[in-house]
């Protein structure tokens, strides 16, 4: 109904602007014009009386699933380096000299002894592979979907009603271009 009553405002305020006429009434008259549209246009008729078939739609609510990719978290991959004593014995060679009595003469030895040199090499203690898999998991969801059912009732003399037969035969709507929002 709403559709019926903007529509009608625009038109109206289109013509008053053409006619040179305040806005304000056009907008007025065509919102009323448009109301008045909707309500004889959508009623409905009697099909003993005018021998015409009136037919009208029953739609269901559809499902529509959609998935995004959301960042749910990050993984953060480093070594670290932990440092530690060690204490390693090795063994060391050095000369000491050793001077006899006897003959007075002068000796000189040269004295040699080891040295500890330290050189550190890293060496592969282990290797990492790091990656990411896919895994695919399935989830279930649950939701209520609205259905129009048929519902219909003949009115007899004396103002009663009675259910007519639901298992009479209805056209549903197969157009796929028209507008299925409902509720």
């Amino acid at each position: 109904m709403i559709r019926y009553i903007v529509a009608g405002a625009i038109i109206g305020s289109l013509i008053t602007w053409v006619l040179n006429v305040p806005v304000e009434g056009g907008l007025i008259l065509g919102a009323a014009v448009g109301g008045m549209t909707y309500t004889f246009g959508n009623r409905k008729t009697n099909q003993e009386e005018d021998g015409q078939e009136t037919e009208m739609q029953l739609r269901e609510e559809e499902l529509e699933i959609n998935k995004e990719r959301e960042q749910t978290g990050e993984v953060d991959v480093r070594t670290d380096v932990i440092e530690e004593e060690k204490t390693i014995r090795i063994p060391v060679k050095r000369q000491e000299m050793v001077v006899e009595a006897g003959d007075e003469e002068e000796l000189r030895i040269p004295l040699k002894e080891e040295q500890i040199e330290i050189e550190k090499q890293p060496v592969k203690l282990n290797e990492v592979s790091v990656s990411k898999r896919q895994v695919q998991e399935v989830e279930q969801i649950e939701e209520t979907l609205k259905k129009e059912e048929l519902d219909v009732d003949v009115e007899e003399n004396e103002g009663e009603f009675r259910d007519k037969d639901p298992g009479a035969e209805i056209e549903g709507n197969t157009d796929p271009d028209q507008d299925n929002r409902f509720f």
